[in-house]
């Protein structure tokens, strides 16, 4: 029987060095592994016994929160949810301006819009309430420098962020300053009030839960980067994006932490429905990402755990990325802003002027429309319409069953935040410091 080439002692001698050599090595992995995950582990139930579920906390003092009338747009992408979407029918602008609001430095933020008032943040260190019909100014709150964040309405106050770091509760009808809170760094994003809880999120890494008629802490939630798009709300959980990449998602009852999800880059906020969250980043990529789901105390860890293997050869499959529910990619394009929701649709612009509508169940694309130049902010639908605008200033109704031009405008003016739709009014913002009111 051939039982293969012979062999010196010396060179046996290396042969089996070399093989308890790796054994050893393998061994040392194996342990490395199993060390990190003890350690993993341990931080993780510090952190969920810490953090989540929690128990429900004591109620706030009120109910208000942001309720939208019919035609009204009282924040940030409308309602807490950040849909864009008001079901009411909206007539298509004649394309006539009624009113200007003119300032002496660019718009960064969008208007909102309840009753008879024009709620408006200024590049000028202004927040303003101005007459829907004439544009004239009803009073005015000096701030200490230029404002990012969209004003929303609820009860009688106005709430809305500040670059030094506070958030603002002010009388809806006299401008009159209710409270302040102060944060630990810049506030960029919009606040969102529901359930008398007023949500805002602040450059310190954190979230904030505040008794919206009194601004006291609720509770807050540090999060891996800054904070500087709004929060969107549902009835049971607040969903936040952070600079670190991912989205974070809470239990708005007892503020414990649910799930966090990378989404690499986005330049916008999310927009949820009953079930899942919406964001568009700066890779191609829009997702939707499961509400329902929550992270258990150690299922990162155990992720983790077996990605290590995976690449140490030790398993076989890459561990699925909880929340994952569909992803739609189209190559070369930057997704910015909030994406808008019907009941059926998701509709997301990119930088260079799409504007998509995908299936809501499925991911898949329904139409897709080009506008002429960069597109800036947020879509918005009105009825069976819906808004964008670019940066050349030209702004553009679309049906949104199909994606077909319905109308545009021509303002000369390079438009610098989402398209409002209001009370058969539309309010855009320019770069120049000019609100205009188009009927």
């Amino acid at each position: 029987m051939d039982r293969g080439p012979r062999v010196s002692p010396e060179e046996a001698r290396d042969i089996e060095a070399r093989r308890l050599s790796e054994a050893r090595r393998r061994r040392i992995i194996r342990w490395a592994v199993v060390v990190a995950a003890v350690v993993v582990a341990v931080a993780g139930a510090t952190a969920y016994m810490t953090i989540g579920p929690g128990r429900e906390l004591e109620p706030p003092t009120s109910s208000i929160a942001v309720v939208s009338a019919p035609g009204d747009w009282p924040m940030y992408q409308g309602d807490p949810t950040h849909s864009g979407y008001i079901r009411e029918y909206q007539p298509v602008p004649a394309g006539e301006v009624q009113w200007q609001f003119r300032t002496s430095a660019p718009l960064y933020a969008a208007p909102s819009v309840v009753g008879d008032t024009v709620y408006l943040s200024t590049g000028d260190k202004r927040i303003v309430a101005l007459d829907v019909a004439t544009g004239e100014m009803k009073w005015e709150y000096p701030v200490t420098g230029p404002v990012n964040s969209s004003p929303a309405i609820a009860g009688n106050l106005v709430f809305v962020g500040l670059r030094d770091g506070r958030l603002l509760a002010l009388d809806k009808e006299t401008g009159a300053l209710h409270w302040e809170f102060q944060t630990g760094d810049l506030v960029y994003g919009s606040p969102a009030v529901h359930e008398g809880v007023v949500y805002i999120g602040s450059g310190d890494f954190r979230i904030y839960a505040l008794d919206a008629l009194t601004g006291e802490v609720i509770w807050s939630r540090k999060t891996g980067g800054r904070v500087v798009a709004s929060p969107a709300i549902s009835d049971d959980v607040v969903a936040v994006l952070s600079q670190d990449q991912r989205i974070y998602i809470y239990d708005t009852k007892t503020g414990g932490f649910r799930l966090d999800y990378l989404t690499r880059e986005v330049r916008g906020a999310p927009s949820m429905d009953d079930d899942l969250a919406y964001v568009g980043n700066s890779r191609s990529i829009i997702y939707a990402i499961d509400l329902k789901q929550r992270q258990l105390p150690f299922e990162k860890t155990a992720r983790f755990i077996r990605t290590q293997l995976f690449f140490w050869g030790f398993w076989n499959t890459l561990p699925v990325i909880k929340g994952f529910e569909w992803a739609y990619r189209s190559p070369g394009e930057i997704f910015l802003g909030t994406p808008a929701l019907d009941d059926e649709k998701v509709y997301a612009v990119s930088e260079s002027g799409g504007v998509y509508a995908l299936n809501k169940s499925s991911g898949e694309r329904v139409w897709k429309f080009q506008a002429d130049g960069q597109t800036r902010g947020a879509p918005s639908l009105a009825g069976d319409t819906l808004y964008i605008a670019d940066t050349d200033g030209t702004v553009y109704g679309l049906d949104r069953a199909t994606g077909e031009e319905l109308w545009r405008f021509e303002l000369n003016d390079r438009v610098s935040t989402s398209v409002v739709v209001a009370n058969e009014m539309l309010y855009v913002a320019s770069e120049r410091g000019v609100l205009y009111a188009i009927r």
